[in-house]
This record gives structure tokens, sequence and C-alpha cells, in this order.
């Protein structure tokens, strides 16, 4: 009689374990969709790659990291300081099926810096196509070129910021109303409940497990 419990232990150990491992894969695809993030100011790494492969472009290097990930009234931004703002002649940002100007937020001459601002209309887990325009005149031959690229944002070095003077700038352009002060602490709970759902899960298959030793053990004797 105890036999044909512990195999239908067995079989609902295994159920769990894979039900298990499911929910930490969909948790963390959620945390990793950036429609999903709270509302709140966070710096967020990226790199620029070319378009036709995963290299790095040479554009990389005009652009200062981390960006400012901006998630407001529903909406989301991004902005980015371009160094050598001189050489960037144009940058055109994703909207729709066309390409748009990005808003420029500031901009210092004597520094040779421009903070730029685009509106972020997809899931930014995927590479994010720009077109640029690039021309350097000091350079002999002149370098004149067109081309797109690729900016390749890492949503997991998402990291929320105390910076009020961007949601003002956004405020500006926008006319957008201030940002719920409750937004970074409603995702701090999100986050809660989703570690503490995994742990609970975890926690039943280990003692599960430890439950069918036991208990095979039991029946050994």
């Amino acid at each position: 009689m105890i036999k044909p419990i512990l195999k239908y232990l067995i079989i609902g150990i295994l159920f769990l374990y894979v039900f298990t491992v499911e929910c930490i894969a969909f948790n963390t695809k959620v945390q990793a969709d950036s429609t999903t993030i709270e509302e709140g100011t966070y710096s967020i790494d990226y790199v620029i790659l070319r378009a036709e492969d995963d290299s790095v472009s040479i554009a990389n290097d005009y652009f200062e990291k981390p960006a400012n990930l901006i998630v407001q009234d529903g909406e989301q931004y991004i902005q980015f300081l371009l160094n050598h703002s001189q050489w960037t002649k144009e940058l055109q940002a994703p909207q729709g099926d066309a390409f748009v100007d990005v808003d420029v937020v500031e901009e210092d001459e004597a520094e040779d810096t421009r903070l730029v601002q685009f509106k972020v209309d997809r899931d930014l887990s995927e590479p994010v196509e720009f077109k640029m325009h690039v021309l350097i005149e000091t350079m002999d031959p002149v370098y004149d070129h067109r081309y797109t690229v690729r900016f390749d944002f890492n949503l997991d070095s998402l990291e929320e910021t105390e910076s009020k003077e961007v949601f003002k700038k956004v405020e500006d352009d926008q006319d957008k109303a201030p940002v719920n002060d409750d937004g970074g602490k409603e995702q701090q709970d999100d986050k809660s409940t989703s570690t503490i759902s995994i742990t609970l899960a975890i926690t039943l298959l280990i003692t599960s497990v430890l439950f069918v030793i036991v208990l095979w053990r039991t029946v050994k004797k």
C-alpha cells in the first residue's frame, strides 16, 4: 500500500519541480520586459551595436554611459548624453514604422555635449535601431557617413535614481504632471512579492523531497 503512495508522491514532486522552474523562468522574463517597469527614473547601461551584426559600433564612443530611463504617466523616455556633439549632425529614433529626430534637452557648446531624449514605443529587451549622420570635417579626408546602429539596453542594469532634475526636464518638454513618488515603492513591493512566491515554492519542493526520502527509508526497513 505504501509503495503506490510513494510512486504518486514522486510524480507529484516532479510536477512541483517543473512548476517551480517555470515560475522562476516566468518571473525572470517579466523583470526583463521593459513594459512592466514602474514609474520612476532609472539609470540603464547600454552599448551601441552595428546594424549588421553584434559587434560594437565605433559610434559607441560618442555616447556617455549610463543613460536615464524615465517612466512617467504610462510613457517611457530615454535620455543620454552625446560627447563630440558637433560630429553627430543627425540622430533619429524609431516611432512606429518611421524614424524621427530625437529631442534636444540640453546643449553645451563649450563642452561639446548634447543631452537628447526620445520616447520609447517598444520593448527595450530587443536592440533599438537608430539612424545617424556623422560629419567630421577635421578629418582628412572628411568623414561624412549616414548609417544605422542599434542601441542595446541592458535591463538587468536598471537602478532607480533620486534625480528630480531629469523629471523636470521631461515635464517642461512634454507638459507632463509630476511622477507619483510612490512609484519606486510599488516596484519594490512587486519584486518582494515575486521573491517571496519563488522562495515558498522552493521551500515546498525541498520539504517534499525530504519527506519522500524519510518515507523511502521507512519502506526499506
